[in-house]
């Protein structure tokens, strides 16, 4: 393989990318063009100007962060001549929990020189009127996407990297709204039939089981089965919140009754309310009132660079 172009977000992991990518790139056997993001959003724009650009098979390495791999993937969408790999290099890696990521540069001279295959994955779609959001983890509204934003505006995050820590950030802000989020009510519409569900925390759409650092909120979900999980939380009394969350680390939150969860291609939920979403841990929008938002699957979007050692 000729064309290796490495993506890297030296902010990532407060720093953490940039310090990666030094121990790294030293120990690389193998001709490769770097390209340093500048801006949130930059690494789309990098990711697909190479995709257009190459005829021949390229291999784009993200070293970053969940929201650099996320921006990659989307800029590669559609480019089948393109396979995908990842070191990871931010505070949460939840794509790393699931999917095959460089580990060791031991496996990515190997991988490279051996030519290994790649995985096709699914890409799940959140459309909102006339926009679409591809979705590579989950997204999603209400509680969750609340503390995702709050987490992803606070100076704490920062400070907390330093220490290696940043996954502290979360459970603080997921305490603050525990005692101040409003809970909300949608509608899911099946074919056959309209489902209303009051007291609502979040309902979350996942193409892969982790969120959050970590979290194991939706165990069943595979990222290239061409299905998505819907889970919902609601009617919950905010202390058993805090204690069903403590359980989602270990997927086990799922015998509760208050949660709910659902397998298929395709959703359409109307939301009653004004509340946060999100998509990949990152703001999508404040939802409008009696609004109606649609989760689907793109099979088979694009290709995961895969090495031996991991099966997905």
């Amino acid at each position: 393989m000729n064309n290796i172009v490495f993506i890297v977000n030296e902010h990532a992991g407060n720093g953490r990318g940039k310090k990666i990518w030094k121990k790294w790139k030293d120990a690389i056997a193998f001709p490769y063009t770097c390209v340093i993001t500048e801006r949130s959003g930059h690494a789309t724009v990098i990711a697909r100007s190479y995709a257009a650009l190459s005829k021949d098979e390229l291999l784009i390495v993200a070293v970053g962060g969940d929201g650099t791999v996320h921006e990659i993937i989307v800029g590669v969408t559609g480019y089948n001549h393109v396979r995908v790999g990842v070191i990871s290099a931010g505070s949460g890696n939840d794509f790393g929990r699931t999917f095959s990521v460089f580990q060791t540069t031991e496996q990515l001279n190997k991988y490279v020189h051996s030519n290994y295959e790649s995985l096709k994955m699914d890409l799940a779609l959140l459309t909102i009127g006339h926009d679409s959001y591809p979705v590579v983890n989950n997204a999603g509204f209400g509680f969750d996407a609340k503390v995702a934003y709050s987490v992803n505006h606070s100076t704490w995050k920062k400070r907390l990297n330093t220490f290696g820590l940043g996954k502290l950030t979360y459970i603080i802000y997921l305490i603050k709204e525990l005692f101040t989020f409003q809970r909300f009510s949608f509608t899911l519409h099946t074919e056959d039939k309209m489902v209303t569900y009051d007291d609502v925390w979040f309902i979350v759409v996942c193409n892969q089981p982790y969120f959050g650092g970590g979290m194991k909120i939706s165990p069943l979900s595979k990222p290239n089965d061409q299905l998505i999980e819907m889970t919902i939380v609601y009617k919950l009394a905010r202390w058993k919140l805090l204690f069903i969350f403590s359980t989602v680390f270990f997927g086990k939150h799922t015998k509760y009754k208050e949660v709910i969860q659902f397998q298929a291609k395709n959703y359409t939920i109307s939301i009653h309310d004004k509340v946060y979403g999100h998509v990949d841990g990152e703001f999508s929008c404040i939802t409008e009132e009696n609004h109606s938002y649609l989760f689907s699957v793109s099979p088979k979007a694009w290709n995961l660079a895969k090495h031996i050692e991991k099966g997905v």
